[in-house]
């Protein structure tokens, strides 16, 4: 449809209804081209739903600067996205082999410990039972003299009172 009058009378009846003289003109180029009857009925059909659309509310002045901020914003979206995900990636590589680390460390401290003191009850079972047929054996009155010889292998010596009370 490049034909210029159909092109003008189309869009003339966008804007507003035909005069009489545009509708015989209409009518003529039609009655000249009947293969574009149909698109004229369809694009006239549509003018029609279009009227009956209720009125826009008037744009505010800055509507093309909100229009192209929103677009940007859209842009960039996926560039954050990226953005925050190399973050958290980089938070992820960064502490989880240092806390995987850190928890083996404090593991094998613990196990070390646990070793360890099971290690000291083992030698403290073997002393007393070596010890035990040692003590079953001897008579009461052995035990009773060990406190005895105890104190006698103390390193401590005993104070010298004689010392202290020409001291006072």
């Amino acid at each position: 449809m490049n034909d210029p009058v159909y092109n003008k009378l189309r869009e003339l009846s966008w804007r507003r209804k035909l005069t009489e003289a545009e509708e015989l003109q209409l009518q003529a180029w039609l009655s000249a081209h009947p293969e574009s009857r149909e698109d004229w009925e369809a694009e006239s059909g549509l003018n029609q739903l279009l009227e009956q659309l209720p009125e826009a509310p008037p744009v505010s002045s800055n509507f093309t600067a909100l229009v192209l901020q929103a677009v940007e914003r859209d842009a960039a979206a996926p560039a954050r996205a990226r953005q925050s995900g190399w973050r958290i990636g980089r938070l992820i590589h960064g502490w989880l082999p240092r806390v995987a680390i850190a928890s083996l460390v404090v593991g094998f401290g613990l196990f070390s410990y646990h070793r360890h003191e099971v290690n000291d009850r083992n030698a403290m079972a073997q002393s007393v039972a070596r010890l035990y047929p040692v003590v079953a054996a001897s008579n009461l009155q052995t035990l009773e003299d060990l406190n005895t010889i105890r104190h006698l292998s103390d390193p401590r010596p005993a104070p010298d009172t004689k010392l202290l009370a020409m001291m006072e």
